[in-house]
């Protein structure tokens, strides 16, 4: 045995478990690795991206990694399951959760060929995760179950104390309370032997939340406020500012505020430091019911708006993420469908050629029956002939049908992004508005917002207002468009007029923003042939895009031109541009949908302009077109056909 080995063994041999122990454990662990080789660096590796992955992230990762690409290399599916499960969880831990179930599922794939029920059980506790993101919380608790009886079975007791607490928290949001308080106290008794500080602080955790869910706010203060000790004491910052909202929601409701404040505060810092925006978006919501409480209505409505704005750009993401997973795993679920089904034909033939080597058998017996049985040979060949025929064409029809299914799949992706999308326009462009609008109203009405402050706030409603009544004509025009049935209108009428009476209605944002209008229509009087209202909106669109991404006492350059048969509208602002890629992305015929970019002054938007200007455009014969240069401005096309009696004359 080497000496380099016996460094190893002896190191893990002598490792303790517990809270101090950790910080030993990966400080000689980064000591050993440089001189370890083979197997014995496949297992620091492991063990380092194990003990890292919630404290140092990213080198967790570039650990696991490497670790993976080691086991394949020297062909160790025991350390490859486990490299892929720490890959797997990290990747949940950022919320790429189609990657988290392919690298988890390759980890329990391989567990399970080894033998390892103990990696097993821990890959489990990842799946588990999945299905509580996608709020299946009865599959989760499956998981987390057989988690618990696999490592309970190789006396896995970390992974044990894992489980306990992951069913636990499942049955809180299944207002299971009961058995969730079952579990979670299982899960500190376990703790109490051999336990983990990370684990511990869990297990007090999810105490903390069944004991709010039962307005116990005095047991769950104390236990939320171990729960902290616990968390900071060992750097969890990501476990701790999970902790920090619940237990300044705690505080207010328990009529501490200035610890509230300050515990909020704290949880706002730590969830910036850390990228944690479901923490910062409950951090800021509770800080708006602090700052209600104390008559700061000002502060109170500028962390509702943070609240409102962070939360709904993590329901966007999630809604696409959920539905990308449960899309992956419909996919798995597939394809082993299709296995199974082979599987299942191949045993048919096996069984099938089976039977014909007995009969072969047969005929040797006996020369006497040697000719029927020939016969009899020839006629069951063309049966089975006839049966694999018959599998074959089963099988196409199969094919043809999965096919159908795939189809149908993206079909519905694409009505389900649409639908999102919309729901998302209504939910964030329209609800946030109008909830302030709302909120200043009840605030007025129960004597609680006087004049003074009511007449500061409201050229903010009225800002949002306007761009609410925006959104909703955009959102309703286009959602009439895209209707059975719906008919193009189209009528002469001269697109110089058109242009002036959207430069009135602009004007309140032209005069906000210092810009000018330098409009040249030397066709004044030529007519076009489209449908009036759907190019109004067109034009509309446009002019308030060149508004909101100009500088402040820039000029905005209109003018009208004749090309061939076509009439030409350029539309020219000197604002912040495009790159050619994004162009390209706006313009495409598949695209859909854009995230909207703030405007200079940080204007909001719905990200629907740019996709009614292109399609409205196209619905009545015309063409758009963009050119751009970054920092240099935006010059948009919108190419229409003269009137079909003019250009007669």
């Amino acid at each position: 045995m080497n000496l380099k080995l016996i460094v190893f063994l002896v190191f893990i041999l002598s490792t303790p478990f517990g809270g101090k122990a950790q910080i030993t454990t990966i400080d000689s662990l980064k000591t050993i690795l440089p001189v370890m080789e083979g197997n014995e660096r496949l297992s620091v590796l492991n063990e380092l991206a194990t003990h890292l992955r919630e404290i140092e992230q990213q080198n967790a990762l570039d650990y696991a990694l490497e670790a993976e690409q080691l086991a394949r290399t020297l062909s160790s599916k025991s350390g490859e399951a486990i490299a892929k499960e720490n890959i797997g969880w990290i990747y949940y831990r950022r919320g790429q959760w189609q990657k988290a179930f392919d690298y988890s599922k390759a980890a329990y794939s391989l567990s399970m060929e080894d033998d390892n029920l103990k990696e097993a059980a821990r890959v489990l506790n990842s799946i588990g995760a999945l299905y509580y993101e996608q709020h299946n919380y009865l599959l989760a608790i499956e998981q987390f179950k057989l988690a618990y009886y696999l490592s309970k079975k190789e006396d896995d007791l970390y992974t044990m104390i894992r489980s306990l607490n992951n069913v636990a928290f499942n049955y809180i949001f299944l207002d299971e309370l009961d058995s969730a308080l079952f579990y979670v106290s299982e899960a500190i008794e376990a703790n109490r032997r051999r336990g983990s500080p990370y684990m511990l602080s869990f297990s007090n955790r999810v105490m903390g939340d069944i004991y709010f869910k039962r307005k116990q706010f005095e047991d769950a203060e104390k236990t939320y406020e171990i729960a902290l000790l616990q968390a900071e004491g060992k750097n969890l910052n990501s476990f701790a500012a999970s902790v920090h909202h619940r237990l300044g929601n705690t505080y207010l409701l328990n009529g501490k505020p200035e610890q509230a404040k300050q515990m909020l505060l704290k949880g706002i810092e730590v969830a910036l430091s850390n990228s944690l925006l479901d923490e910062l978006a409950k951090c800021h919501k509770y800080l708006a019911e602090y700052y209600r409480q104390e008559g700061d209505f000002e502060l109170a409505f500028n962390h509702q708006a943070k609240f409102v704005e962070i939360n709904d750009s993590i329901a966007n993401k999630s809604s696409r993420d959920r539905l990308a997973l449960m899309q992956g795993m419909f996919n798995d679920d597939l394809e082993q469908s299709e296995y199974e089904l082979l599987l299942a034909q191949n045993e048919i033939q096996a069984t099938r050629l089976a039977m014909d080597r007995w009969i072969l058998l047969l005929v040797g017996i006996g020369s006497v029956l040697i000719l029927g049985l020939l016969i009899r040979l020839y006629f069951l060949h063309s049966n089975i002939k006839k049966f694999n025929a018959s599998l074959i064409l089963q099988k196409q029809q199969i094919r043809g049908q999965n096919k159908d299914l795939e189809i149908k799949s993206k079909e519905l992706q694409e009505i389900n992004q649409t639908k999102n999308k919309l729901f998302s326009i209504l939910g964030h462009d329209l609800r946030g508005p109008i909830g302030q609008v709302k909120s200043i109203v009840d605030l007025l009405s129960s004597g609680h917002l006087n004049q003074e402050d009511f007449n500061e706030l409201i050229e903010h409603l009225k800002v949002d207002v306007d761009t609410v009544y925006f959104t909703l004509n955009n959102t309703l025009k286009w959602s009439m468009a895209q209707m059975e049935g719906f008919k193009l209108h189209k009528v002469n009428f001269t697109l110089d007029e058109l242009v002036t009476t959207n430069i009135k209605l602009i004007s309140p944002q032209l005069k906000e923003k210092s810009l000018k209008i330098d409009f040249t229509a030397h066709l004044s009087g030529l007519q076009v042939f489209a449908d009036r209202d759907l190019i109004d909106i067109v034009i509309r669109n446009i002019m308030n895009n060149a508004v909101k991404f100009s500088n402040p006492g820039d000029t905005i350059y209109l003018s009208i031109r004749s090309e061939e048969d076509m009439l030409v509208l350029c539309i020219k602002d000197q604002g912040i541009g495009m790159e050619q890629e994004q162009i390209e992305r706006l313009l495409s015929q598949d695209y859909i949908f854009s995230n909207s970019t703030l405007g200079t002054n940080a204007e909001k938007g719905s990200g629907l302009g740019i996709q009614i200007c292109k399609e409205f455009t196209r619905m009545n014969g015309g063409y758009f077109q963009i050119n751009s240069v970054k920092g240099e401005g935006t010059l948009v096309f919108i190419k229409l056909k003269v009137s079909p009696v003019l250009a007669c004359n």
